[in-house]
């Protein structure tokens, strides 16, 4: 939970992860693993070598304007206030996502690993510019792409905003799906949903990662609903 903390002090808000980035970076450092960063600022992460690859993605940014951060752990329950004690935001979209993708690196062999920079909207800016403007070349040699920047506990979104077909419903093992209580639904857009707009072929989906009430100063995380997030991911890809 020490990392989720850290993470969540940082503001990254769009055009601005370079702090999120240095320390998302730094705490990979005793890993063998090749990290590029392309012109756009985006990161992309390699692990092991493989004929093909599962990938993951998560984005470094987040909507909330700089601000003191105390971050509260209660129970399960983390959120932050300011020095006044009222809500503020934490980033946890998607910080939950990097923290997320961080165990994977540790725990995972084989593992690639995008991480998208100005996801979020930004005033008149549209969404998802980091993956509008990245090489689609990384994706060459993997299997599929698992982004971790859904809200909720309980949702693999499978088909995104505008009716994008991400993947098959049949796409994670109806065992898994069971086992985690974990169901197929139709979502918004995310990094994934612009791969995919872009013409990217692999089969994608978006699995919920224990935030709520996204882009609000009550943003909160539920701990334990996070870790089965992180437990599920691990499972699908151990089997796929």
């Amino acid at each position: 939970m020490e990392l989720l903390k850290r993470f969540y002090e940082v503001n990254s808000k769009s055009g601005h992860e370079d702090q999120i980035k240095e320390l998302f970076k730094a705490q990979l450092a005793c890993l063998d693993i090749v990290v590029a960063e392309d012109a756009f600022g985006n990161i992309f992460i390699t692990k092991g070598c493989a004929d093909s690859f599962p990938c993951v993605t998560a984005h470094l940014d987040e909507v909330h304007a700089p601000t003191e951060r105390n971050i509260i752990v209660d129970g399960d329950l983390i959120y932050a206030v300011d020095n006044k004690g009222e809500s503020v935001g934490i980033g946890a979209d998607d910080k939950n996502g990097l923290w997320i993708i961080s165990h994977l690196l540790h725990t995972k062999p084989v593992l690639k690993a995008a991480l998208f920079v100005q996801e979020e909207r930004d005033g008149e800016m549209l969404g998802c510019r980091g993956s509008i403007a990245c090489s689609l070349a990384f994706f060459d040699d993997v299997r599929y792409i698992i982004a971790v920047d859904r809200k909720g506990n309980n949702e693999v979104v499978t088909v995104g905003k505008g009716n994008i077909c991400l993947c098959d419903y049949d796409f994670i093992p109806n065992d898994l799906l069971q086992k985690y209580n974990y169901v197929c639904v139709d979502g918004g857009r995310t990094d994934v949903v612009a791969l995919k707009e872009r013409g990217l072929h692999v089969p994608c989906c978006n699995i919920s990662c224990g935030y709520y009430n996204a882009h609000k100063p009550d943003e909160y995380t539920v701990f334990a609903h996070l870790v089965t997030s992180l437990t599920f991911v691990s499972d699908v890809i151990d089997r796929i």
